[in-house]
Parts: C-alpha cells; structure tokens; sequence
C-alpha cells in the first residue's frame, strides 16, 4: 500500500512499477476511481498490507489524508516505510507531533535527488523484501493451534487483552539514516531491571508520589522530548504516565512501574522511557483513527477491538453515542473485546439493549454474550428475549443467554425448549 498527496501521483506511479517489478501486489488510490468505491477499498488495502510505504513531503505532511492513513497503518501493525521526496530538515517543520512520534526511529529512505532514485532503491526494496517475507512466513505458522496467552505482537510491544504489560526489547537508535532496516522486535527475556530511570532517582524506594515522580521525569527527560517532538507531545506523555500506567494514583508504585517496563535485559538505562515513546505512538495512532471520516471508521472499528489500549477503550466508549447506527453497533462488539477486563464495559454494553435501533441492540446482546456476563446483563438481556419486538433480537438474545450459562438463562433456554416442544405438538396433524 502507498499513501501519498495527488502532487506525488507521477513519483507514486514510478514507485510501484518498481514494487511490481519484485512480483509485489500493490495499492494506491487510483484519482479516476469511483469516491465511495475507493475509500472502501483503501480501508480494506491498509488493514491487509504487509508493507505500508507513504510518499512524504511538507505538503503531504500536512494532508490530513496521509495522517489519517499513517495512523491506521500504524495501528493495523503494518511495517511502515518512509519515503522522503525533500531533505528530512525541510520537511520536519511540516511535521506535526502525532507524525514526529509515529515515524520516529523508523530509517527513512530519501529521494530528493534524482540518482538517489537508483542509489537509494536497492537498499529499499532488500528492508521491503525481507519484511514481507517474514510476515508471510508468520501468516502461514498462524495456521497451528490458537494461542492461548491472549497477546498481540504490537510494533515491538506485546500488548495483552487483560491489561497486563509483557515487553519485547526493541533496539531504538538515536541516530537518523537513510538505509532501511526490518523493523521486527526481538523478544525480550529476563525481567529484572538494570539501573533504569526508578533505580537513579528513587534508589530502594518502593513508593513515591506522583509530584516526585512527575518533577523527576520531567529533569530527566523534558528537553529531549520537546526538542525530539514538540512541547504537546511532552504533555502527553506526562498525562498518559499518569492516566494510563499509574491510573490515577496520588502515589507511584514501584510495582506497577516494573509491571510496564516488563523486563529490561539489554540494561537499557531509559527503558521506561523508551517503552512509553512506543505507548504513545500507539495511543496517537488510535486517536487520529477515532477521528477520521465516518465512511473509514467504520471499515476499522472492529481492528480496533483486538487491542486493549485506555485510548481505544474511552474511543469506542465515545462511539456508542454516535449518529450512525451502524457506528454504534459495530463499536458495541469492538468494545467487548478490547474492555472485557473492564468492568464498566458491561454497564456500557447493558445500556446498549435500549437503544431505538435494532442491530445495536443485536449487538448489545451478542456483545454481553461474548463476555459471559452475569448478574445485571443476564436480567437485561433475558428482558430483551422476553420482549423485544424484533424477531432478530430475540434470536440474538437467546444465543448471548446460551452463551452465558447462568441459572437465569438455563431457566430462560429450558422455558425456550419446552414452548419449542408444545409448539411443535400442536403443528403436528390429529390422526
């Protein structure tokens, strides 16, 4: 998949014939296709693609297209590569912060010169080569038994759908090249830390409180942040510090610090540090995708479900109140998945079943029936197989109360069986 401006479509074109010519299959939006046609179509190329390259240029760099673009192929896991048809210096003013952090420690690949077109090219398609190699190697392990730990490899990050953090390491070099190179994590092992940023500041400390904490971080690693990014970018990163991994808290433990970090065995000595820079760049991802144009959303909110992240979990809760039906429908199931670890999903989800359309309320109901939910949700959804109007509501309902397996349901599905029993009596013709 290439993403690009429409001043770019000439370079666009010239790029993939060169990707064509190593036997790869590639999409761009094609400026004579049908609107709708296209956009459903992009949608489907980014989630699939192995490889996502996007054309960058300061115009492009500030086409809210490309971001929208960058953000989903960031959150879909897809292996990003840049493309820069300007000096990295021209067009980093044009980079707004989200960009800065998604496209960071990623080596870019530049074509400001015309020979650098031939120079540059081999050492591309070698880095694009071998990463759509191993993933097709991984797609096809995928095919052996399930697994069982309830993990996704995410951009160097094993994020878990029960809100428990296991790293991989993730070599992130200072320096900025132009020679590509994959970028797969390895997996981590060990998991005691090694003089980390705690162990500098709050040596044999089991506990401190979040100004400390906060005064520390910021002495440490305020400039470098600012002049990395920008002073928002700063901003987010204290508040996803406290929002996400301290959730709130007066007082900092040391524990759920380790529970984040998870691990340090190259004795990175800014492994908090760097394993919050990759957070972040997920958590941007996600909010740009939460605010694109209805017609993409809808194509990837049930992506979004795979992960467990605060940010998609608070964007999905927002989308339950939107205008589209069909939004709020899809967001329900998504919603179950990514927050079945939360216990306000439930009560979300439950509110669901009251809603004036009837797939939402379908979805309301499938979607409590995937979390197994008892208590309030089986009074509710019992209430639904009671009285709903809708024929395929009731239908639904009664799959989520199979599903749940609660003494309410068993007594809802056995009254289902014996009125089955009685009707198909009274069908049955007097001889």
């Amino acid at each position: 998949m290439i993403s690009y401006n429409k001043m770019d479509l000439e370079f666009t074109c010239k790029l993939a014939e060169k990707f064509r010519e190593q036997g790869w299959i590639v999409w761009f939006a094609d400026p004579k296709m049908e609107h709708r046609l296209m956009l459903n179509q992009k949608g489907e190329a980014i989630l699939s693609c192995k490889v996502f390259v996007t054309v960058i240029t300061d115009v492009s760099a500030k086409d809210v297209q490309c971001q929208d673009e960058l953000a989903l192929a960031y959150i879909s896991n897809s292996s990003i590569f840049p493309v820069s048809l300007k000096k990295y210096r021209d067009i980093s003013p044009s980079l707004d912060g989200g960009m800065k952090l998604m496209l960071a420690k990623i080596n870019w690949t530049f074509f400001f010169k015309e020979e650098l077109f031939v120079e540059n090219m081999p050492a591309l398609l070698a880095a694009m080569g071998k990463e759509i190699m191993e993933k097709t190697e991984d797609n096809t392990n995928i095919s052996g038994p399930p697994n069982d730990s309830n993990t996704i490899l995410f951009h160097g990050m094993n994020i878990n759908v029960n809100d428990n953090w296991n790293a991989d390491s993730e070599d992130e070099s200072e320096e900025e090249t132009s020679r590509p190179q994959s970028g797969r994590a390895q997996k981590s092992e060990g998991t005691s830390l090694s003089y980390d940023f705690w162990d500098r500041v709050f040596t044999e400390k089991s506990e401190v409180t979040w100004v400390d904490f906060k005064k520390k971080f910021e002495v440490e690693y305020k400039d470098k942040i600012i002049k990395t990014y920008t002073e928002e970018e700063f901003k987010l990163f204290v508040n996803l510090i406290y929002k996400d991994i301290f959730m709130l808290n007066k007082s900092m433990k040391r524990s759920s610090y380790d529970q984040f970090c998870e691990g340090n065995p190259n004795a990175d000595p800014h492994r908090f540090y760097h394993r919050l820079a990759q957070y972040a760049k997920g958590y941007h991802a996600m909010r740009e995708v939460f605010n694109m144009d209805s017609t993409l959303r809808l194509i990837t909110i049930q992506k979004l479900g795979e992960f467990c992240f605060p940010a998609v979990i608070n964007g999905l809760t927002d989308m339950l109140k939107d205008e589209d039906p069909n939004i709020r429908a899809i967001a329900t199931i998504a919603l179950a998945k990514s927050g079945r670890a939360q216990k306000m999903t439930v009560e979300k989800i439950i509110g669901m079943l009251e809603d004036d359309d009837r797939l939402v309320r379908e979805s309301g109901c499938l979607a409590l029936g995937y979390l197994k939910a008892g208590g309030k949700s089986e009074l509710a959804v019992a209430d639904r197989w009671r009285n709903d109007p809708i024929k395929s509501v009731r239908e639904a309902a009664e799959l989520a109360l199979k599903r749940m397996g609660g003494d309410l349901a068993k007594k809802c599905i056995h009254i289902t069986d014996v009125l089955s029993g009685e009707m198909q009596f009274l069908k049955t013709p007097i001889s």
